[in-house]
């Protein structure tokens, strides 16, 4: 007998548990033999549910590269819109718009002309079918007898500044008109930007322009098409709207701010003036652009918002436990029964069973029926 085995009330010693109990009647099958217990794998466990609770977290690469390629697509449209308002600027008609008052306030023509108007009278009049040059204008610019026996001293000035905005525009500035004097540090910079204005507005410039725009518009679709890819059901129209507000509302913004507070018109500094009015023509003919990408963005805005929330509202639902909130009198012929389980249908309480029902029954062994 094992040391410190129990011992039962008989004073017996009862075996250990797992180990035979001692004899056994014929036919009981015996206490099997402890086996070694094996610890259960550790990949036993990893069934699907495991799986699911021990992945990594979700990667969020789809949702960086489409903020990514958005705000891409808002530079790259930004830039667009930037380069198409330059390229109507530097339009033939627009340049002419925007150099006339240039050259009528920055430069002395109009000054020239009038100091030389007494003399192109002579001349005209004296030549009549002549053709007479301009003097002291820097450019080559001539009129006809006719025209300045016609014209007043101001009229031709007028005519003479704008001969000199088409030349301009068609050969480019270079810097030989004569600049009326600047005074101070503040109408230096005006004159070097009027005179930077000056050399840009020209055909060369408007036709060099054409090749950034279209590079800009040709990526901004590209990386748009991208942005969209990433995008999914009513989120195109909610991006494809907030992309182009992001991109235009910040320069519509800024465009009317300036030319409420700071390019003022009507300056009395000759310089300052000349260049708060080609700003604001500038502003005016790009704005443009801007104004109506912003508000196709918001319209896209608008319908994406309104059809995603139709969309929730309209996604089909299905409550839980339906046939538990139906009475059970609207279900034809009631629940459903299982097979086996169909209900009988209670005998009426108080009436008794004949003896006669109970004749063909064997009696016992032994027993007979006794008549009543």
């Amino acid at each position: 007998m094992m040391p410190g085995a129990p011992v039962a009330s008989s004073g017996v010693p009862v075996p250990p548990m797992g180990f035979p109990q001692g004899p056994q009647p014929p036919g009981y099958p015996g206490t099997p033999y402890p086996q070694p217990y094996a610890p259960p794998q550790l990949d036993a466990l990893e069934d699907e549910e495991f799986g699911i609770l021990t992945e990594p977290a979700p990667s969020h690469w789809r949702g960086d590269l489409k903020w990514v390629f958005g705000i891409l697509t808002a530079l790259l449209l930004f830039a667009s819109l930037a380069f198409a308002g330059m390229y109507r600027t530097t339009s033939s008609g627009a340049s002419k718009v925007l150099l006339v008052p240039l050259v009528s306030d920055a430069t002395q023509v109009r000054q020239v002309v009038k100091e030389n108007y007494r003399d192109l009278r002579s001349k005209a009049r004296r030549l009549k079918n002549a053709t007479i040059l301009i003097p002291d204008l820097g450019v080559d610019v001539s009129l006809s007898a006719s025209d300045i026996n016609s014209l007043s001293s101001a009229d031709l000035a007028v005519k003479v500044v704008s001969e000199v905005a088409q030349q301009i525009f068609r050969q480019g500035y270079l810097g030989n008109l004569p600049m009326k004097a600047a005074r101070g540090t503040g109408e230096e910079r005006a004159k070097a930007v009027d005179a930077t204005l000056l050399s840009e507005l020209n055909k060369n410039t408007h036709g060099t322009l054409i090749w950034p725009l279209v590079g800009c518009g040709v990526l901004f679709l590209a990386f748009g098409a991208l942005f969209l890819v990433f995008c999914r059901g009513w989120g195109k129209a909610i991006g494809a709207g907030l992309v182009l507000i992001a991109a235009t509302i910040p320069a519509s913004l800024w465009i009317r701010v300036m030319n409420e507070f700071f390019w003022k018109s009507g300056s009395g500094v000759a310089y300052k003036a000349a260049m708060y009015d080609a700003f604001r023509n500038i502003g005016s003919k790009t704005t443009l652009f801007f104004d109506i990408a912003l508000g196709v963005g918001a319209l896209v805005l608008l319908v994406g918002v309104i059809g995603n929330t139709m969309s929730k509202r309209s996604r089909s639902r299905v409550p839980p436990f339906v046939d538990l909130q139906r009475p059970a009198e609207q279900v034809v012929g009631g629940p459903p029964v299982e097979p086996g389980l169909e209900a009988v249908a209670p005998e009426p309480a108080g009436e008794s069973v004949p003896i006669e029902a109970f004749r063909d029954i064997a009696p016992p062994p032994g027993e007979a029926i006794k008549n009543p």
